[in-house]
């Protein structure tokens, strides 16, 4: 396959039609290192305020490529669920009620 036949299947997979509109499925994951020593559990996934999700690892689990992955998985799906939830209660409100 090209670059360039690459680049149109990346572009076509960011957009989904439904109904005539579009929407933009949009997914980023961020790992950082954080400072501190008390920056807190590091097993549970936990909810922030901006609609993210985060789970905290330890230096020994952030070094292992199975941990890292499991940690990037346990977090993406909340984040997916809650996404998806929004999504969905915004689209009910739109339709017309019927009787």
């Amino acid at each position: 396959m090209s670059r360039q036949d690459t680049k149109t299947l990346e572009r076509q997979a960011e957009l989904v039609r439904v109904g005539g509109r579009t929407y933009r499925v949009r997914t980023q994951i961020v790992v950082e290192e954080v400072e501190g020593d008390d920056a807190g559990e590091t097993s549970e996934v936990r909810s922030c305020g901006d609609g993210s999700f985060e789970m905290l690892l330890s230096d020994a689990d952030a070094t292992s490529i199975d941990r890292s992955e499991q940690a990037i998985l346990r977090t993406s799906w909340p984040a997916m669920r809650d996404a998806l939830s929004r999504h969905l209660s915004a689209i009910s409100q739109k339709k017309p009620k019927t009787r």
